[in-house]
């Protein structure tokens, strides 16, 4: 290659270069489509090899996505992180990955006190309706670096939006309610809701203890004369954010209870707890995000 440099750098303009070659592989087999996210692809997702962290996943309309990750800190205490995406075909891009502080839970919680802090961002991609690969990053600071990746499969099928085959409308009218709900009076916690395909209800709380630590509380319930019951919400600790993670050491613990009793946009949730330091209360909550392919009228 006269007159280009080659693979190393060198310009060898009188005698030619060299270069790396690069092998394509040609088929006349028919591959099918590529895959590309739809609304199905809203879920629960995981890393087997990390049981005990997930993320929460929500299709939105106009190629947006929102995502909920659940994990730890480096002390083996519960911590969290958010972010709003766009799709782009078979990936969504989380430019900001978003940390909350400064709650405190039950009536002293004060939405003007709560920060919301870009400390990195995200990337998922999908090969099908049921697996994918997230990539992270942190940069909390120049001196805290810190990535990696995460192969993740399914972990729960939401009623009336289902991957890679025509939705039909949900068999419940409750099965509309899946989405993210929030108090305006608690701006910086809520709840993300997904009514499954089997008539359960899967729900993560998000929010914070007394002393201002982030935590998550989850639980699967029924629906009984229109109300959510979650008869136990759990919580857990134990899990070490990124390389060192163990899912062995994961404690599954309970919290309480939960009821959620909701329409299309707005209604209430009534909790209790068994763990010190929450107190039992209510929220008024109104929806923060309906997920594409669903639709709700009262």
């Amino acid at each position: 290659w006269a007159g280009y440099e080659d693979s190393s750098g060198s310009d060898f303009t009188d005698r030619g270069g060299t270069d790396t070659s690069i092998r394509i592989q040609v088929t006349t087999d028919q591959e099918g489509d590529p895959f590309v996210i739809e609304a199905g692809t809203s879920s629960a997702w995981f890393d087997p090899s990390r049981n005990g962290e997930g993320f929460m996943l929500e299709i939105l309309a106009k190629d947006r996505a929102v995502m909920y990750w659940f994990t730890y800190d480096d002390e083996g205490e519960q911590d969290w992180y958010i972010a709003v995406g766009e799709i782009r075909g078979n990936r969504i891009l989380f430019p900001e990955l978003i940390q909350a502080s400064g709650g405190l839970f039950g009536p002293d919680f004060d939405p003007e006190m709560v920060t919301r802090t870009i400390v990195g961002s995200a990337s998922f991609i999908f090969s099908g309706c049921d697996t994918g690969a997230m990539d992270w990053l942190i940069d909390k600071d120049e001196n805290d670096r810190r990535h990696g990746r995460m192969n993740l499969l399914r972990l729960s099928r939401i009623m009336g939006i289902d991957c890679g085959n025509q939705s039909l409308p949900p068999d419940l009218d409750e099965g509309r309610l899946s989405g993210s709900w929030y108090d305006p009076a608690h701006s910086g916690e809520g709840y993300v809701l997904e009514v499954l395909t089997d008539e359960r209800v899967l729900v993560y709380w998000f929010s914070f203890d007394s002393l201002g630590n982030r935590r998550w509380f989850f639980g699967t319930g029924e629906i009984s004369d229109g109300r959510l019951l979650f008869e136990e919400i759990f919580t857990t600790r134990g899990g070490i954010f990124g390389p060192g993670f163990d899912p062995a050491k994961v404690e599954l613990r309970p919290w309480g209870s939960l009821e959620l009793n909701i329409g299309c946009e707005n209604g209430t949730a009534s909790f209790s707890s068994t763990e010190e330091g929450f107190p039992a209360g209510s929220l008024n909550l109104l929806r923060l995000t309906t997920l594409d392919g669903l639709s709700c009228e009262d």
